[in-house]
């Protein structure tokens, strides 16, 4: 298993230019066996890369025309604005709960326009209402079994309406290859996991996270928390470009282009 870390960076790597550490793309991902591929969410800018990538060039298979797959970890405009982006293809595997389906058909209506165009396929991802935890697998990867864990996050800036936390808005994800053994546990926008994420960090190869400002790092140790969980990589999907209270505790800074073998 592969993760790459995507900022829409591909033209500017292909002509050698430096990576981008932006914060609007600081939560997509692609994971892969081989040429076959799965998008952790997809922001405009990644989906114009692609685009524009030499898809001979880096990963074979990772392109737009070739990942039609994407799983979406919550409705945000940075993690789900690059469907649009997609639309001139094959129809688009959406694997997405059922709070945000809803919220992409209506607080922000990406869904209804792309049925004009390449057309959805949702594949539900089966956490809502009492159930917190489901698995799901992603057709083309069966060696990947995915988990998907509920979380709190803030809600999104184009929420059209005050409402109580729905279960399945947003979720982090664990990612396990039953060929390697390997797992990834992925969460964009989780600064502070609770007990049930926890439990998934300690038992992962890999772990994705968002960081808190520096100074609630500071105030929660939240540096030396990370410090102690046992996964081989650790990495952080910086809004901080430089994010210098990390230095020297070996936790990587996600830049755009950074792969990791699992």
């Amino acid at each position: 298993m592969k993760v790459v870390i995507l900022r829409g960076g591909a033209v500017q790597r292909r002509a050698g230019g430096l990576t981008r550490a932006d914060t609007a793309d600081s939560g997509v991902c692609a994971v892969g066996v081989g040429d076959q591929w799965v998008l952790i969410n997809v922001s405009a800018a990644v989906a114009h890369s692609l685009a524009c990538a030499d898809p001979s060039a880096g990963w074979p298979g990772l392109s737009d025309a070739k990942v039609r797959a994407i799983v979406l970890t919550d409705a945000q405009l940075e993690h789900a604005g690059g469907l649009l982006g997609l639309r001139r293809g094959a129809p688009i595997d959406l694997y997405a709960t059922p709070a945000v389906f809803e919220d992409l058909s209506t607080h922000l209506p990406i869904l209804p326009a792309l049925q004009h165009y390449c057309g959805v396929h949702w594949r539900v991802i089966p956490v809502s209402g009492d159930q917190r935890v489901g698995s799901f697998q992603v057709e083309g990867l069966p060696t990947l079994e995915f988990t998907a864990i509920a979380t709190l996050n803030p809600p999104w800036p184009h929420a059209l309406e005050q409402r109580a936390p729905v279960v399945g808005e947003s979720i982090a994800l664990a990612v396990h290859d039953h060929a390697t053994g390997r797992s990834v546990f992925c969460a964009p926008g989780l600064t502070m996991p609770g007990p049930d994420e926890q439990a998934w960090l300690r038992n992962s190869d890999c772990v994705l996270l968002d960081e808190p400002d520096p100074a609630t790092a500071a105030r929660l140790g939240w540096g030396e928390w990370l410090d102690q969980l046992p996964a081989r990589h650790k990495v952080v999907l910086a809004r901080d470009a430089e994010a210098p209270w990390l230095a020297g505790r070996g936790i990587a800074l996600a830049r755009d282009g950074m792969e990791i073998e699992l």
